[in-house]
């Protein structure tokens, strides 16, 4: 009897499990592949969502960067025409050729040069500046203009 007592207690503390057979091949066995498959879908869900969520802040950021862009050209023509000339800049060249505006911020965000009118038809003491936003094409409702933003 007090060998069964000692046997159920060595058997208690999980010392006495067999190491062999089935018990050995379930230790040793890695992952199934429906298991990897189902890491890699939860996974692509997750950067999807994400992705999602990055490209719409790019593109907010864009239309901020155009709407900046704009006022630096606003702004370079108005020091171009209180300056000793005090007209009109016939284009952005003329305020890149006098050192007014840089010639990285001579295109909107898209890679399209801003429209320049001076005198504007908006503004016919200043300059109209417009900036055809992401789809590029003129007359548009996401088209950036001078005398909306200021």
């Amino acid at each position: 009897m007090k060998r069964l007592r000692d046997w159920i207690a060595f058997r208690g503390r999980g010392e006495g499990i067999p190491r062999g057979g089935r018990a050995r091949r379930a230790i040793g066995r890695g992952f199934t592949l429906l298991e990897i498959m189902i890491v890699l879908a939860i996974m692509g869900l997750i950067v999807t969502g994400v992705s999602i969520k990055v490209f719409s802040q790019l593109k907010k950021a864009k239309v901020q960067a155009a709407r900046m862009g704009v006022k630096k050209v606003i702004d370079a023509s108005g020091r171009f025409m209180a300056g000793p000339g005090s007209g009109c800049p016939k284009g952005i060249e003329e305020l890149i050729s006098q050192g007014e505006l840089s010639k990285n911020d001579a295109k909107d965000p898209w890679g399209v040069p801003y429209v320049f009118r001076c005198p504007g038809t908006q503004d016919p003491e200043g300059v109209d500046v417009v900036s055809w936003g992401p789809d590029k094409a003129d007359g548009t409702t996401d088209d950036i203009r001078s005398w909306e933003i200021q």
